[in-house]
């Protein structure tokens, strides 16, 4: 028997004996144990727990000694197999209990605070509570640990919802508890940590934990509404969301006495969100605040207002808002208003619950606020107020009297929706009556008033045309009314077309497609195209741009079919008129000399449409009542129209097209298009509409228009070296599409070597500067072809750089094309500084060659692979070497042409490219940063400064990038970027002997560069912390120089100009200033940086540096940006320091600056009090 074996493995007093019985009987048959311990006699069970005692207080103990140790398994699985035990032995003892029980049970559950075991902890746990059912005096004792075990769990960051409910499965045990032991046993303290613990007050078992809290004492609800309080700033919308639920069950389920509290801490919170902020607070104590504070407390607040259903919180909610919503709803801050207001709208409707007449009085009470609210001075106010008055005519109209829509209606559409003052006024009216529109009870007064509002869609602001077409397609939706009838539809149209902003054309896409891209025919559907584009050819294009939004691309695909048919047919009807009428004027002619020649002339002529009416055998069927317009109004700009049209719905979804499940459609329309290229470019060949044909089989392939490929050719050779962009960019695109960058190349690489020949024809650089011949060769002479376009070469070179995808192209397909194009221009650096008087303007071949060499080189370079095993991007890295050695030896000529000068400018700049992406080896760096230092102190200009210091911020990033990413870096290179910018520094603080002018000035673009890279630099030293890399606190002290000296220049001092004066500062410190003011934290390290420069210093701060600092914080309490005011007030308070050590003696000298920095000390302590 089972029970005889338990009893033979306790005798043994040997506790592995009986875990190893244990584990053998349980495997055999899980049931095994209990019925051993259920056959067992009372005398019995006294026996084995004698034994047992000893077992569980060993146990119990060696773990309280060493609760991390590793035999602490054994131990683990011990207490496991007694606790299973003493359940058994619970359910099986009668009157007569064991002498050991007890204390066992006790040891075990005064255990479980060390147990790290979860199996045997809830073993543990199932045990006491089976132990208090039987002995309730003994609840309360163990209990304690049960409830701080469970709990422990549930806020475990890896716990489950099943550990929460475990937790309030103990729900009767915790209510049996007094604050006193609450508090005493830790656990409120474990109970006020789950309050911020998202997961566990997020569900409704722990929200309901916490809230049986709050009926113990006054003390304990003040302690968590304290701990609610500290956790708001630091929660996320959802949290506070948990908490305002938190509340409400605590006060439903409260006593009448416990009520009370409850009510004054909901009613603090109130209060709180009546007044909070409405901007992030940031770093506060214990982490960030993201979300602002009347945000968080409204969702809060939300939880219980949602409840208002219920008339005894109804009346709740007003009797707590009652001292508080109605006197700040008329405050004189306005944002406190709003939040007010917002409070008062996500409450309403108020009532009384004091009887009908009271409940009246309330609601005439909330229509004067909500009328008043509307005209409300403030806009965002406003906005609230119009916001909320549109929900509740959307919820409660039927409540709402007749006289009150009527004023609220008037306000909105006569007065609100026209503030001139604020877009965000007009945008929310709009947005009103879109929430109106959800209601059908308000169709009937809409419906009349909507067509008055047509003047809104033409509002200079964005936001709201947007949100007035989006109510225009509400109102189609809905089926108000027909929307002709509440706008005319021509106005969509021309609005359309005259539209900037992406978001609104998509909108008017959507609410036009039911008119010109219906659900119907293809027939109906190309009408309607055709009619838009003859009403509104710009709007059609704009329209077919954007509706792939709301129509799918099989109806697409079949307008495009249908396009083309109708093209076809019109096409081939027309050269058919052509021709008749050409036979007609040669049979009237034919008496003439020389008629027959020219009738066989003719033939000839004609000899191109016979063979395109047998290869088209199919145009001349096929022809639809659609094709046959007969309209007025058509012409051939609707012709070319329709191709725009197929052009724009190509381009726009030839990724969709390409689609697997698409393809189908894509090959269907490339063949019908192919079978008819060389009758549409016969039609279109000397007319406006050859460029858009060009574009539209620009997007297929080469061999579907063999014709055009040749015809662009001659195009491109055709054209003049004065061609600008706008007549050859479309040509080019067209050809690499097509993939024809070999044919494109060279036509660029004839025009621009022509032109080289003639340059070495004149005189040739390499015999010049060839060294140890005594003689000189005799040279060969070049003839230039006559044809020779350079300047359009460098054009279209230029243009397939700058285009992404023309580029790509170019370089995937054409790479050693390139290659030797980039070869053939390397010539153009040695003529350019031979022959320095060649380049007499930017537009000049040897201008353009040389900036056209040196991008080609930098694109190269980053084409091939960043590995130095790579010998293509080693070559490369010598070339811009090359380039950095010429650009050194132009600026060695001290009378330096200027557009030379532009030259090395736009050299130096196009390579700070390359170290943006970190295209470049540490000796080119090392060299780049030479030519940069070179160019600042040889030739300072603005235009030097500039470039200096934007090749600074770059090469910053690039060496701090390969640092953080644990490359090697070059300390010389670090300390290189620092003298660049020391240089910049102090090229641009120099003034004249009058003191009042710089070298040069800065024009309002350069100093708004000049800001935004000072920011950047300064936002770089920041993040890698000046305090640990002195080469980093170089530049911070640097810059903090500049401010200090220029604000310590003579003159300035005296306190008579204003801080921010043009004629007080230099435009090197205001750009300092305006880029650090944007940010506390540049701020608070450029401000540590400045006094502590004073403070470092031996001798005593002079009276001259003190009005430095003043004239400072005066600029930056004029205009603080967003510097905190806490950093201000430090600011402030180490002024005063460095104050206080300046002489008596200085200060009695100089009264007038004394006077000058105290009254500034107290302006800028009055300003950060305010």
């Amino acid at each position: 028997m089972d029970h005889q074996a338990l009893l033979r493995a306790v005798e043994t007093s040997d506790c592995k004996v009986f875990i190893e019985w244990y584990k053998r009987v349980e495997t055999e048959n899980i049931s095994a144990v209990r019925e051993s311990v259920d056959r067992l006699s009372n005398k019995d069970l006294c026996g084995i727990w004698t034994v047992f005692t000893k077992w569980v207080a060993h146990a119990t103990n060696s773990l309280k000694e060493n609760p991390n140790l590793p035999e602490n398994d054994s131990i683990m699985t011990t207490l496991l197999f007694m606790s299973t035990m003493a359940t058994y032995t619970i359910h099986n003892m009668s009157n007569n209990e064991p002498q050991g029980l007890q204390p066992s049970v006790k040891a075990m559950n005064g255990s479980l605070k060390f147990v790290n075991c979860k199996k045997t902890a809830t073993s543990i746990c199932k045990m006491s509570e089976h132990y208090w059912k039987v002995h309730p005096e003994l609840e309360t004792f163990l209990s304690i640990n049960t409830i701080q075990w469970f709990l422990t769990q549930a806020i475990h960051p890896k716990a489950t919802l099943v550990s929460v409910k475990q937790l309030w499965d103990m729900k009767q045990s915790i209510e049996k508890l007094n604050a006193l032991i609450l508090e005493s046993s830790g656990l409120l303290t474990l109970f006020l940590s789950a309050i911020s613990n998202s997961k566990f007050i997020g569900s409704n078992e722990g929200q309901k934990c916490i809230a049986c809290l709050f009926n113990f004492n006054t003390v304990i609800v003040q302690v968590l509404q304290k701990t609610v309080k500290k956790f708001i700033p630091l929660a996320t919308v959802n949290d506070c969301e948990s908490l305002g639920e938190i509340y409400f069950k605590a006060w439903r389920m409260a006593t009448e006495q416990r009520r009370a509290d409850i009510e004054f801490a909901i009613q603090d919170l109130m209060y709180h969100a009546v007044v909070a902020c409405r901007k992030p607070l940031g770093v506060i104590e214990g982490g960030v605040n993201k979300v602002p504070m009347n945000k968080l407390l409204f969702h809060l607040l939300h939880s219980i207002h949602r409840q208002r259903k219920q008339r005894t919180v109804a009346v709740l909610i007003h009797i707590l808002y009652k001292p508080i919503l109605w006197r700040y709803l008329e405050a004189s801050n306005g944002l406190v208003r709003g939040n007010a207001l917002c409070l008062f709208f996500d409450a309403f409707p108020f009532e009384s619950g004091e009887g009908f007449e009271e409940d009246e009085a309330v609601r005439t009470k909330q229509w004067a606020i909500m009328l008043g609210a509307l005209m409300d001075p403030v806009p965002l106010v406003r906005t609230i107020a119009i916001q909320g008055t549109c929900r509740i005519l959307s919820q409660y109209w039927e409540i709402v009297p007749v006289n009150i829509i009527q004023d609220f209606i008037t306000c909105l559409m006569r007065k609100l929706l026209y503030d001139s003052s604020s877009a965000d006024v007009r945008a929310h009216v709009v947005k009103g009556l879109v929430m109106m529109l959800e209601s059908r009870q308000t169709h009937s007064l809409l419906e009349k008033m909507i067509p008055l509002t047509n003047k809104v869609l033409h509002d200079p602001n964005e936001k709201v045309r947007s949100e007035y077409v989006f109510l225009l397609t509400h109102v189609q939706k809905l089926r108000v009314s027909k929307l002709w009838e509440v706008i005319d539809v021509n106005q969509l149209v021309g609005r359309l077309a005259m539209e900037t902003s992406k978001n609104v054309c998509i909108r008017l896409a959507t609410l036009l497609a039911p008119f010109y891209c219906p659900k119907s025919t293809p027939e109906i559907v190309f009408q309607r195209c055709l009619r838009l584009i003859i009403d509104n050819r710009l709007a059609s294009r704009k329209f077919y741009q954007y509706i792939d939004t709301c129509v799918g691309i099989e109806q697409i695909a079949q307008l495009i079919l249908i396009i083309w048919k109708f093209l076809r047919n019109h096409i081939h009807k027309q050269l058919q008129r052509n021709k008749s009428s050409q036979q007609r004027e040669e049979t009237a002619n034919q008496r003439r000399p020389c008629g027959a020649k020219r009738s066989r002339q003719g033939e000839g002529a004609e000899s191109i449409p016979n063979t395109t009416e047998n290869e088209d055998k199919e145009n001349q069927d096929g022809s639809t009542d659609s094709e046959e317009t007969g309209n007025e109004e058509f012409s051939e700009c609707s012709i070319i129209g329709l191709i725009d049209v197929v052009c724009i719905l190509l381009s726009v979804n030839k990724t969709k097209f390409k689609a697997p499940p698409n393809v189908v459609y894509w090959e269907n329309i490339k063949s019908r298009f192919s079978k008819t290229c060389s009758l549409f470019f016969r039609y279109f060949k000397n007319s406006e509409g050859l460029r858009p044909l060009i574009c539209l089989y620009g997007l297929m392939s080469s061999t579907s228009s063999t014709l055009l490929l040749s015809f662009v050719k001659s195009q491109l050779k055709s054209l003049t070296d004065e061609a600008t962009c706008k007549e050859f960019s479309y040509l080019v695109d067209v050809m690499c599409t097509w993939g024809r960058g070999e044919d494109l190349l060279d036509l660029i690489t004839d025009h621009l070597q022509g032109n080289l020949m003639n340059f070495i024809a004149e005189k040739s650089p390499l015999s010049d500067t060839r060294k140890g011949k005594a003689t000189r060769k005799k040279r060969v002479s070049f003839e230039t072809p006559k044809d020779s376009k350079p300047l359009l070469g460098l054009r279209c070179m230029a243009y397939i750089l700058q285009h992404p995808y023309n580029k790509k192209i170019i370089l995937r397909k054409n790479l050693e094309q390139i290659e030797k194009l980039c070869e053939t221009l390397k010539a153009v650096l040695l003529i350019a500084e031979n022959n320095p008087n060649r380049l007499t303007n930017r537009e000049s071949f040897l201008f353009g060659a040389a900036s056209l060499y040196v991008k080609m080189v930098l694109v190269l370079a980053c084409s091939y692979k960043r590995e130095k095993s790579d010998l293509k991007y080693m070559e490369s890295q010598e070339k811009i070497v090359g380039i950095l050695s010429w650009t050194k030896r132009l600026m060695e000529n001290e009378d330096l042409n200027p557009i030379l000068g532009d030259l090395i400018s736009s050299a130096v700049s196009s390579i700070s490219n390359l170290v943006m992406i970190h295209s470049m080896t540490w000796e080119v760096f090392r060299q780049f940063l030479d030519v940069v230092l070179q160019v600042v102190t040889k030739y300072p200009s603005s235009k030097s400064l500039t470039l200096a210091m934007n090749c600074a911020y770059h090469s910053l990033v690039f060496v701090w990038s390969e640092r953080s990413i644990g490359n090697e870096c070059d300390v010389e290179c670090e300390s290189r970027i620092n003298l660049i910018i020391n240089c910049v520094l102090e090229c641009a603080s120099l003034v004249t002997a009058s003191g009042s002018s710089t070298r040069f000035c800065l024009d309002e673009n350069d100093w708004s560069l000049v800001r935004d890279i000072v920011k950047k630099i300064l936002e770089e030293c920041h993040r890698h912390r000046p305090e640990k890399h002195e080469s980093i606190r170089e530049i911070v002290r640097k810059m903090v120089d500049t401010i200090r000296l220029d604000m310590m220049q003579p003159g300035q001092g005296d306190g008579k100009k204003k801080a921010d004066d043009a004629s007080c500062q230099h435009q090197l410190s205001k750009a300092i200033i305006a880029a650090f003011r944007t940010q506390n934290s540049l701020a608070k390290m450029i401000l540590d940086e400045f006094f502590e420069v004073f403070q470092s210093n031996e001798k005593e701060t002079t009276l001259v540096d003190c009005v430095a600092i003043a004239r400072l914080l005066e600029s930056l309490g004029q205009n603080k940006g967003r510097i905190a005011p806490g950093t201000l007030a430090n600011a402030i308070l180490s002024f005063e320091d460095c104050w206080l050590t300046v002489g008596e003696i200085e200060k009695s000298s100089n009264s007038d600056r004394v006077a000058y920095v105290s009254a500034t000390i107290t302006e800028l302590k009055k300003a950060i009090s305010v």
